[in-house]
């Protein structure tokens, strides 16, 4: 077990484990963040307050850089995806070969919704009256014509929305004085960009509600201080305990954690040794089952594990001489404020969208998207549609690797009892010094916002 009087940095642990990895890997991976985001307390009304709620639709939501949906799913000219968050709906289209527009879902006649799902049209049409646009938002008919004087194209042309795309996903910001999509990303291109997210598709798209805050929903993910207690299977392999977290100055809209894998938690009272690390991680995460296979006396069960997984992609054609051995085997994660999470490492191949449920602030929608890359050679295959979970549990998710199921299953259950007792207490809620510092941040950044004018 660690000793906490004479511990060391978790982020010193982590930078001399890569440090000694056969391919210790590129210069911003062996960064360290250090600064002190101090200790102050956060008042737990703003998980359950309607108030807040309504105050975070008007300063967040409507100002921030969003992940509205990915390019294949509107790959065709012609294709609409809504994107909803709160009250606010707005149409991402496909209105040229190379270009996406967004516009709110709205008609300029009387405020009709435009679309209520998913589509492909060659023109947006009003179902009231009939009032037609054009995909690039253009006016394109009115009825009745003579009776609407006061009319213009400039008048009643769709209100446009900032569109901006990075990486396969598109993006949208209501707010018209916005910073480029490009400075609001910071580092997060530069770091994530050899993951190559504009070559994958989305394999599978699953979307649950949660019955908690989407602010608390979101912090579940963005540390690893709960999983000897919500995640104990993956202790023997995975140490929470050492898991580096940045937050680099100013950067106020990404966060990252590095969890090291191929170790175990510090927190075990009794350390395994690295055969015993090697037969838990195939126990729970090979399939079909089979038993480990002997390792070296002089190897490391990490580096063991990280040759295993080189040698599976040399059979599967897939160059990884280019890769670290923490981006094979760690699980490297990256935040984009509000909503958005990110892993650059191989085996964690999927990406968070965390959004209020319409106007509840006790519920939350979760969307996960699976991403796979395009097959060599043949042809971006078609976008998995979203799955409505309901009682679905992620146990049943096939795209899934079964050791992540049971962990996704574990988090839901623990944040229904969040939701539940940030309700029935009074006291300010408490964030640990260093291993949640990410989610002081997150909160620094929000409390940013919702202060502007």
């Amino acid at each position: 077990m660690i000793d906490a009087a004479n511990a060391r940095n978790p982020w010193d642990f982590y930078q001399d484990l890569i440090a000694s990895d056969a391919h210790p890997g590129p210069l911003d991976i062996r960064q360290a963040s250090t600064l002190d985001l101090g200790l102050a307390a956060i008042d737990r009304t703003l998980y359950t307050s309607p108030n807040v709620h309504l105050l975070e639709v008007v300063k967040v939501w409507q100002r921030v850089w969003q992940f509205a949906c990915r390019e294949e799913e509107i790959a065709e000219t012609g294709d609409i995806h809504v994107y909803e968050i709160s009250d606010l709906s707005i149409l991402v289209v496909r209105s040229a070969d190379n270009e996406i527009k967004a516009f709110y879902n709205s008609c300029t006649h009387r405020g009709t919704k435009l679309c209520s799902d998913n589509t492909h049209l060659k023109q947006i049409r009003c179902p009231f009256h009939g009032f037609s646009w054009k995909l690039d938002g253009s006016l394109d008919h009115v009825p009745a014509r003579w009776d609407f004087p006061q009319l213009t194209e400039q008048s009643h042309h769709l209100q446009e929305i900032k569109v901006g795309r990075w990486g396969g996903f598109v993006f949208i910001n209501p707010d018209p004085d916005a910073i480029p999509l490009e400075e609001y990303l910071e580092d997060l291109p530069a770091h994530m960009d050899a993951c190559g997210f504009e070559d994958m598709y989305i394999a599978g798209y699953y979307r649950k509600v949660l019955t908690s805050n989407w602010k608390a929903s979101i912090e579940t993910f963005l540390e690893a201080f709960h999983v000897t207690e919500t995640h104990p299977q993956t202790v023997s392999f995975a140490d929470d305990v050492h898991t580096q977290y940045d937050v680099f100055p100013e950067r106020r809209h990404t966060s990252r954690f590095l969890q090291p894998v191929g170790v175990p938690s510090a927190a075990l009272e009794t350390a395994p040794t690295q055969q015993q690390i090697v037969d838990r991680m195939f126990e729970l995460t090979v399939r079909p089952p089979m038993p480990a296979p002997p390792i070296p006396e002089e190897m490391s069960a990490r580096a063991f594990m990280v040759a295993g997984l080189r040698g599976q992609m040399a059979a599967q054609g897939q160059d990884a001489s280019a890769m670290s051995d923490a981006e094979l085997i760690d699980a490297i994660q990256y935040s984009l404020f509000p909503n958005m999470v990110l892993f650059r490492s191989i085996g964690f191949p999927v990406v968070y969208r965390f959004r209020p449920d319409r106007n509840d602030p006790d519920s939350s929608l979760f969307d996960m998207l699976i991403l796979k890359s395009i097959p060599a050679g043949q042809p971006r295959p078609y976008p998995a549609e979203p799955v409505e979970m309901g009682d679905m549990r992620y146990a049943d998710v096939p795209e899934l690797a079964e050791w992540l199921r049971d962990i996704y299953d574990q988090d839901v259950a623990n944040l229904g009892l969040q939701q539940q007792g940030l309700k029935a207490g009074r006291t300010p809620i408490t964030f640990s010094h260093y291993q949640e510092i990410r989610l002081r941040h997150f909160h620094q950044t929000l409390h940013s916002y919702l202060e502007q004018p």
